[in-house]
């Protein structure tokens, strides 16, 4: 049963179209990776997925929460590194929960609790931006860029992080020009390359197909 499903999304900024006709499913113990060059409408793709922007037609189903790592990590300046992960933890997680959650993100990705964003190199926000992502642990994660000014080390503990979401039962999907080494070396068995067309984005996964043979139709054409 897919995570998530979303049929024939289509979007368009400033009256120009971005994402024309784009179906995919997410499954359970899998790795997507959503592969185009820059400006084919990748990032609002995501976030689309994740609820942050609704699409202007098509529909997303969503079976469980997902959580999302923008491609500009989306940090609070103000809040040190800690603040920034207790930030997007959920206000019921109980607090011994919350702190063991926080003190094990930070020490992941050898980031100092009190250190603020503009401190940062763009490899630590990087690295808090992931850091966020996985410690909210949602069922659903998805990821901008996530492999962006991170070292050959960093790149493969992220990979590794990839595969333990899938393995443990979640989605991920993730941007990105195409596959990183670190990520086809980890996830091999678990990964699958959906190719977007250029701007406006047109994607017909197999996969996003129902069991009756095609996805739910709105009844409008591709724009």
């Amino acid at each position: 049963m897919p995570l998530l499903r979303a049929f024939r999304i289509a979007k368009s900024h400033a009256g120009a179209p971005v994402i024309a006709d784009a179906s995919l499913s997410l499954r359970a113990g899998t790795v997507t990776l959503l592969s185009a060059p820059s400006g084919t409408g990748k990032s609002t793709l995501l976030e689309i997925l994740a609820g942050v922007q609704d699409p202007d037609r098509g529909t997303v189903e969503r079976k469980a929460p997902a959580s999302l790592m923008f491609q500009d990590n989306a940090l609070i300046p103000w809040l040190g590194a800690a603040a920034n992960l207790a930030y997007i933890l959920p206000p019921s997680l109980p607090a011994a929960e919350r702190e063991e959650r926080i003190s094990r993100f930070l020490e992941i990705f050898e980031l100092a609790g009190k250190t603020r964003p503009p401190a940062m190199s763009s490899g630590m926000k990087r690295r808090l931006g992931l850091a966020r992502a996985f410690a909210a642990d949602r069922a659903i994660t998805l990821l901008d860029e996530p492999f962006a000014f991170l070292d050959d080390r960093w790149r493969r503990a992220a990979a590794s992080l990839i595969r333990g979401k899938a393995e443990a039962g979640g989605a991920v999907a993730l941007a990105g020009h195409q596959a990183d080494p670190a990520l086809l070396d980890s996830c091999p068995d678990l990964l699958r390359v959906l190719e977007l067309g250029p701007a406006p984005v047109r994607l017909a996964d197999p996969e996003a197909r129902g069991e009756g043979g095609g996805a739910p139709d709105d009844g409008a054409e591709p724009s």
